[in-house]
């Protein structure tokens, strides 16, 4: 038992943990990896992860650390891979940011879903941003300015039908025709209130919407 707490306070003392490192001295940890590789830092060893029980935890000799500190922060910051990565991913946050915009009514950047069609179609470049960022804005609009997903997950859904009341009762009515109604409706009210917020052009239709709309739908099969 002794000699487990004297680990324990030879870890404290001695040695810092890689996570404590990197924020205390600005490091990534490409740059604690290559110190390593190339015999910087030589007094390591991974210990269980107090958090993880499943993971270890790197530490470092908290004095030869220091003694190697400018040396190790010389090093390059990030790996080829590493740096290919954060550009790709600044290049694709570029273009979403293109596509997003500011709600009054929310006070807040909106930002399309990240499993969108009009998100996935403008990182693959398959639509003009001003006609993705018009289909971001309606669709932002009808799904949190106007009640359809209410109606659409309720009982009401069913004022939209106009056939037989039988099949109301028997429960044979394809309530995806229904959606499509209500989604036609509240797609207008989610124009006009989007040109009440001066986010859309006050001439913009519901027809003009249409069209950017079913092409996507078209890219990705959905018609």
């Amino acid at each position: 038992m002794g000699e487990n707490m004297s680990e324990k306070q030879d870890i404290t003392h001695k040695y810092s943990y890689k996570s404590t490192i990197k924020k205390k001295y600005n490091l990534t940890d490409y740059q604690i990896k290559q110190a390593i590789e190339r015999g910087i830092i030589k007094d390591y060893k991974y210990v269980p992860n107090p958090y993880y029980s499943s993971e270890e935890s790197l530490i470092i000799n908290n004095e030869e650390l220091l003694q190697h500190l400018e040396e190790i922060r010389k090093l390059e910051k990030y790996s080829e891979r590493e740096i290919n990565k954060r550009k790709e991913y600044n290049k694709r946050s570029r273009k979403v940011s293109k596509i997003s915009f500011y709600c009054p009514i929310c006070n807040a950047k909106i930002r399309p879903l990240r499993d969108s069609y009009t998100r996935d179609a403008v990182l693959k470049d398959e639509i003009d941003y001003e006609n993705a960022k018009i289909v971001v804005i309606v669709t932002h609009f009808r799904h949190i300015h106007t009640d359809y997903d209410k109606i659409r997950k309720s009982v009401e859904l069913y004022r939209y039908y106009d056939g037989p009341i039988e099949k109301i009762l028997d429960l044979k009515i394809d309530s995806s025709k229904l959606v499509d109604k209500l989604k036609e409706e509240k797609t207008k009210e989610a124009i006009e209130l989007a040109k009440k917020h001066g986010l859309l052009p006050p001439n913009f239709s519901k027809e003009e919407y249409d069209r950017i709309a079913l092409k996507i739908k078209r890219m990705y099969g959905l018609t």
